[in-house]
């Protein structure tokens, strides 16, 4: 066992939450990684860099982290956060506000936040199917939003502003994992027709307003 793995086993007992990212020293973890991740692959990082680059010590780092994939996984927790702060125009839409502004407020400044943090975010979309701990937290974020975006469908359906159709929660799934998916091309700057975060936002909310089937103006 390597003294990495020593510290993980010694330190996991007493690190204060999983995925907190409320402290001066998690900020400046997060930080550092995504500094490093701007420039490398996760998998070319190693904690040691992380350490280095963040200007803490080791023991410090296991005292909050079990590994850079546990950092990888607070971060996330952190910028969809944020993110899911953001999309409150439409998820808690108020009333009198037209759906379709709601969404495209929503979306809009959900890419902003998404471009922001595309280097973690394309870490992500890289290692949650083949990281437990990353994994289980990528598909409760999704669950999370799903949820929210299921209860503003059946509220606009039951007002009449949007038309009947398949079962809300498949409805909104279909869309959110359509739409991480077209962020993470996006990022890669591998298709010309999506060069980035910002040239996805009509096509998005051409795919949200179809599947939802409201009017733009309502």
């Amino acid at each position: 066992m390597t003294q990495d793995d020593q510290l993980a086993v010694t330190r996991g007992a007493d690190r204060p939450r999983s995925h907190g990212g409320t402290t001066e020293t998690e900020m400046t973890i997060f930080a550092a990684t995504e500094r490093l991740l701007a420039d490398l692959p996760l998998r070319e990082i190693s904690v040691a860099q992380i350490i280095r680059a963040a200007g803490i010590s080791r023991a410090t780092f296991y005292f909050y982290f079990s590994s850079k994939f546990a950092v990888l996984s607070g971060l996330l927790a952190r910028i969809m956060d944020e993110i899911f702060e953001v999309i409150t125009p439409f998820t808690e839409r108020r009333d009198g506000v037209a759906p379709g502004k709601a969404l495209q407020e929503s979306l809009s400044a959900a890419i902003g936040l998404w471009g922001s943090h595309r280097p973690a975010l394309r870490a992500v979309h890289e290692h949650w199917s083949t990281t437990e701990e990353l994994g289980a937290l990528w598909i409760s974020v999704i669950r999370r939003y799903t949820d929210a975006v299921a209860r503003e469908i059946d509220r606009e359906r039951a007002e009449g502003l949007a038309r009947p159709g398949v079962d809300s929660h498949q409805l909104a799934a279909t869309l959110l994992w359509a739409t991480e998916a077209c962020l993470s091309v996006a990022g890669l700057g591998v298709d010309e027709n999506l060069p980035d975060e910002e040239s996805v936002l009509a096509p998005l909310m051409a795919l949200w307003v179809g599947g939802l089937g409201v009017g733009v103006s309502h």
